[in-house]
């Protein structure tokens, strides 16, 4: 008698354990993927802030380069929501990001021609602002990622994980 209730209660604890360890990584994930959606937010005023810019002139080349860049970044922030925490969409955007800081930082720093810098001092502080925004969202979103991946990589939860469908999740 005093066997069978030890396993179950054994087995009662074991369930309650992985429902709760179900149910925390859960709320990690949802939190990585609002972090996301903040990140993507933010990206979305690189988008403003160039098309304000346009709106009036002509496309350079340097500028349409930028806007493709900034194309190319929105792209891939859909990838990366289509597929939430993945690791391969989040190396692309990374990357994305990455080129398109680097063509930002190409163009503030072209050499100033008759008409002046090639890039508006408000633009350049839209930008910035723009830019801590998303760095700071990144920052936040990345917290969260590395907490999760903590959480799936802990002894007892590494072995249940695999079978209720968690997978690493990849940092911007």
């Amino acid at each position: 008698m005093s066997g069978s209730f030890l396993l179950w209660g054994l087995l009662a604890l074991t369930v309650f354990w992985c429902v709760g360890l179900y149910n925390r990584l859960m709320r990690i994930r949802a939190r990585g993927l609002d972090a996301l959606g903040s990140v993507e937010k933010h990206i979305k005023a690189y988008g403003t802030c160039i098309q304000q810019y346009l709106a009036g002139t002509g496309a350079p080349l340097a500028w349409a380069q930028l806007q493709i860049a900034v194309e190319s970044l929105e792209a891939a922030c859909k990838a990366a929501r289509n597929t939430p925490l993945a690791i391969g969409p989040m190396e692309a955007l990374t990357q994305s990001l990455d080129a398109l800081t680097q063509k930002w930082e190409a163009l503030c720093n072209a050499p100033a021609d008759l008409a002046g810098a090639a890039v508006p001092g408000n633009l350049v502080a839209e930008w910035e602002e723009a830019t801590h925004r998303v760095q700071s969202a990144r920052g936040g979103y990345n917290q969260i990622v590395a907490r999760y991946n903590e959480a799936i990589g802990q002894f007892p939860a590494r072995i249940i994980v695999g079978t209720m469908g968690f997978k690493p999740a990849g940092t911007l």
